[in-house]
């Protein structure tokens, strides 16, 4: 289970709690700013919140993927500094640095109304949505703007002011210097000032009768009260006039709103919905984006803080650290050659992106860094792109270092093994990264044979005369197919591409002994239900010619429905882009370079791994590399 802290920072209180990634807030505290106090002191308080929600919650900083913070006025996310907030009184100040250094966990922050919104997507009323918008209506007029999942905040955080769009030039004062704005009409204090001028015009009015809030105009126009109904309708026209501007820019799947007159519900939310769909460019001929009412009240803030952490940085490209394997026919040129570190010997596979629970790689950077891939996947399971949802994650990539010969085997296919077995089946691919000159590997039978004839020749050990002894070179490229039988043989250090499985049948081992002393394991029967008794049908690759780029070349090593596989060189820089299709795996086989991406850096060097979560959008690629470039 993944955890943040969610700080909503106010101009009166600052409340924390810790979320878990299913964003429930399991403990919550708070404490009064002190607006006045130098910001040291306040941001002191803040850590020390931090602190003691974790406590309550029974946990550790180290059970935390960071902490979120939702701060009043412009919020560089980049840099973590509040640029200026006026409701603090704050300018230019170093908060998401300045926490790191208190708590020693990573922190990210945004505006306050904009953590808000993301809150609503990932727990509230805009659950699972993916394009929302939230207008909030209190002293002014706030808002957030979701795109694609994620915080839109505009360059260096400073768009998003949706109160400060124009509904009349010339018009009303607003807070902000401007005349006109949204704030001015649509704000409860907008409506308390339209309100207090229509009671001083009318004595007779319900709305002159006593103290005026926003809730008190509309229970005069539930009462019936003409000068009320009228205000409220006035009032809701400029309200409506907002939202349909919104609308027409974006059109999100819903439109929320929050705040106190949001306390007016699903009456509010219905009248807004039909002048949306009255006044939108379109009307009934395109989508008509409904108005709701934020579901989640004050958590909005923690929750949409928290979530900073939690789901906004399933964007971020990871570096991966492998598992590894020390099989007896392991070598030790992972060590040597890809500097793998471990204290196993021999090193025979190190497992580069894996999600399986046999070996899971280990995040190296960001807000996930010491947790698994696993547990990454299942805070973020979008990540992994639209064609793995719902289901396992599909890939499995490791690199081989067969310094003896690998076992005689074959894997199923996905019906036999998840009937017998309970995963997925198992179809490969090999590439050779580099061969000893007289190197070769079984790859299915010279002729068509039988059931019979295989099981004698296991039980005489006279099976490799039955079997297809392919040469291999450094740059060749073999398909398994599910249900081929093969084995690598001595002195070949490959790349492997698969479908995420551990299933294995081992047909023949040349009669040697495993690490205990006895003979390894046999699952003949099995592996005779599954191999196909022919010679393999897809030729030794690639079988596709390298395509020219203007700083190196591309060439397609493999593509099934399982995996596509491209083998990338690059010699200067590179361009490319990840799709909501599938995420992007990036295995460096030789040289180095950098992976830029939001305008940051991730250096790569020979034998790095990194993952590139689905959707993530353009990245470049820049140095001197080889590199297997895989996706779904």
């Amino acid at each position: 289970m993944l955890y943040a802290v969610g700080i909503d920072l106010g101009g009166t209180n600052i409340a924390a709690g810790i979320v878990n990634e299913n964003y429930e807030i399991l403990e919550k505290k708070s404490v009064p700013t002190g607006a006045e106090r130098p910001w040291q002191e306040i941001v002191a308080d803040m850590a020390d919140l931090v602190n003691a929600v974790i406590q309550q919650a029974g946990l550790a900083a180290t059970d935390c993927v960071g902490v979120g913070i939702g701060s009043p006025g412009t919020c560089d996310s980049d840099t973590g500094e509040v640029v200026y907030s006026n409701n603090i009184r704050w300018e230019h100040i170093p908060l998401a640095p300045e926490m790191t250094r208190l708590t020693g966990l990573p922190c990210s922050i945004s505006n306050d109304a904009n953590c808000a919104a993301l809150g609503e997507v990932v727990a509230g009323a805009a659950k699972g949505c993916r394009n929302v918008i939230l207008i909030t209506l209190g002293t002014g007029v706030g808002g957030g703007i979701i795109i694609d999942g994620n915080i839109y905040e505009g360059t260096q955080s400073a768009g998003a002011e949706l109160g400060h769009t124009t509904l009349e030039m010339g018009g009303a004062h607003c807070t902000c210097g401007r005349e006109g704005c949204a704030e001015a009409y649509a704000s409860a204090t907008a409506l308390i000032r339209q309100a207090t001028e229509a009671a001083a015009t009318h004595p007779e009015s319900l709305l002159a009768k006593g103290e005026i809030s926003a809730l008190t105009v509309y229970d005069a126009m539930r009462a019936g009260d003409p000068v009320a109904v009228e205000v409220v309708a006035n009032y809701e026209r400029y309200l409506g006039e907002t939202i349909v501007n919104m609308v027409n820019i974006f059109r999100p799947e819903t439109l929320l709103i929050g705040g106190g007159v949001s306390g007016e519900g699903a009456p509010l939310a219905d009248r807004l919905s039909d002048y949306v769909r009255q006044h939108c460019f379109g009307g009934d001929h395109s989508f008509v984006t409904p108005v709701k009412i934020a579901a989640l009240g004050n958590r909005a803030g923690i929750v949409g803080a928290a979530a900073l952490r939690l789901h906004g940085s399933s964007r971020e490209p990871l570096k991966l650290s492998p598992a590894f394997k020390d099989y007896l026919w392991g070598g030790n040129r992972l060590k040597t050659d890809f500097h793998k570190k471990t204290s196993l010997s021999p090193l025979a596979e190190s497992w580069e992106l894996s999600a399986h629970p046999d070996g899971p790689s280990i995040i190296q950077n960001g807000a996930f860094a010491g947790k698994t891939l696993p547990e990454y996947l299942k805070a973020e399971p979008t990540a992994a792109g639209s064609k793995a949802a719902g289901g396992t994650f599909p890939i499995l990539i490791k690199l081989i270092d067969a310094a003896r010969a690998l076992s005689i085997q074959v894997h199923p296919n996905d019906e036999y093994a998840q009937r017998v077995e309970g995963e997925p089946g198992k179809t490969e691919m090999w590439y050779i990264v580099d061969a000893a000159p007289d190197a070769f590997l079984y790859y299915g039978f010279k002729h068509e044979v039988t059931r019979d004839e295989v099981e004698r020749r296991i039980a005489d050990g006279t099976l490799t005369e039955l079997l297809n002894a392919a040469p291999v070179h450094k740059g060749d490229v073999f398909f398994i197919e599910s249900g081929t039988v093969h084995a690598i043989g001595a002195g070949i250090l490959t790349a492997e591409i698969q479908q995420s499985s551990n299933t294995t049948y081992r047909m023949f081992d040349y009669n040697r002994l495993g690490a205990d002393g006895k003979p390894r394991t046999l699952h003949v029967q099995k592996a005779l239900d599954v191999a196909h008794l022919a010679p393999p049908t897809h030729p030794v690759g690639p079988t596709e010619p390298p395509v020219a780029l203007p700083d190196g070349e591309e060439t397609t090593l493999a593509a099934c429905p399982y995996f596509s596989v491209k083998r990338l060189r690059v010699s200067g820089c590179i361009e490319g882009t990840v799709t909501a299709d599938s995420f992007v795996s990036l295995l460096c086989l030789n040289g180095q370079g950098a992976l830029l991406y939001d305008g940051k850096a991730t250096a790569f060097e020979k034998g790095d791994s990194l993952f590139l979560p689905a959707n993530m959008g353009g990245y470049k690629i820049a140095g001197h590399a080889e590199l297997l470039v895989t996706t779904r």
